[in-house]
């Protein structure tokens, strides 16, 4: 199993560094995480709140793939009717160049309906533009040149250089939490992307949905080899889960105020305080609790990629470095292998 952390770089007021050092200080941070063993950085894509939520992952991205050098960079994910395909494909394409290699894409709808007016797209057509798009990128990494005339995009001579390294085009991965997304999945041979972006799902939670999965891919001759995984959930690794909730417990609530109100996530439901949030208490753990947990969810079917997220907005990246450290020294050994 390949451990990861995502990022969303929010910088709120409240907790605000200047800009310019709050991205630097990200840069370095990812390039000792790298040192540390974690196999890949995923930057989420959101647009238009005041605390700075990732607006624009592809320049991030490019700034990583030339700090690190092993490190897997990923979407997680780019709202796709939100981009044009072709620049989107350029770009991806251009950063798989940069790292040698070493991008994936990760795309969806996006579940932050309100977003896609400001674009000047209509909200009603954005599964369609989805779909669409992901057919052009495709045909951008495949093929030498095309024309498409679909019912959103109509392309003339379109030809990208340079193509990406990895052939025939990087990982991709998409949404697949119910039937009707893991048929789709199966279907093209796309990986699986999902999680829970405030705290941990009930244990059953993964392996229900495993199973399901591994059934899907049988049905449609698929292997788990083709269509990898990628799970993230909120855990950190501290020897005093207690003063770490309780100096990051209002930044925490900042996140999930944001799901809750924006995506819908607890159904809708907005916590008033940090402990009502579902598995509150499992955000920060001892390193020996962190291996139980992973290995109640997680045992005898992994996901290819468990994915951390990589701070709160309180949290200094000097800050979120020490749990990531207490993670790679204490905890990583100890999940590598859960088959």
């Amino acid at each position: 199993m390949k451990l990861g952390l995502i990022y969303d770089l929010r910088n709120p007021e409240r907790w605000r560094r200047p800009w310019p050092q709050h991205y630097a200080e990200f840069l370095d941070h990812i390039a000792e995480l790298e040192r540390l063993g974690f196999d890949e950085v995923a930057l989420p894509e959101h647009h238009f709140h005041p605390d700075g939520y990732l607006p624009s992952p592809i320049p991030m991205m490019a700034a990583l793939a030339v700090k690190t050098n092993r490190m897997r960079i990923a979407s997680d994910l780019f709202v796709l009717p939100n981009h044009h395909p072709v620049r989107l494909a350029e770009d991806l394409a251009m950063v798989d160049v940069l790292s040698d290699g070493r991008a994936i894409f990760k795309a969806g709808a996006g579940a932050a309906r309100s977003e896609s007016p400001a674009f000047g797209f209509d909200e009603k057509t954005r599964l369609g533009r989805n779909s669409e798009a992901l057919q052009i990128i495709k045909r951008c990494w495949t093929e030498d040149v095309f024309d498409h005339d679909g019912k959103y995009w109509q392309l003339k001579g379109v030809r990208i250089a340079p193509k990406p390294v990895q052939r025939p085009h990087p990982p991709i991965y998409l949404p697949a939490q119910n039937p009707k997304s893991m048929e789709r999945n199966a279907r093209f041979g796309y990986g699986a992307d999902l999680g829970h972006p405030v705290g941990s799902p009930d244990p059953g939670f993964w392996k229900g949905w495993r199973q399901r999965w591994d059934a899907t891919l049988r049905q449609h001759g698929r292997t788990a080899a083709e269509c990898p995984t990628s799970y993230f959930i909120t855990l950190f690794a501290t020897h005093d889960p207690e003063r770490a909730w309780a100096t990051h417990r209002e930044s925490i609530l900042h996140v999930a105020l944001y799901y809750a109100k924006h995506v819908g996530y607890m159904g809708g439901v907005v916590p008033e305080t940090p402990e009502d949030i579902p598995n509150w208490n499992k955000f920060f753990l001892t390193p020996d609790d962190c291996v139980a947990l992973i290995r109640e969810y997680f045992g005898g079917a992994p996901p290819d990629t468990l994915i951390l997220w990589g701070n709160r907005p309180s949290m200094t990246f000097s800050q979120a470095l020490e749990f990531h450290r207490t993670f790679a020294e204490e905890v990583m050994p100890r999940v590598r292998d859960l088959t």
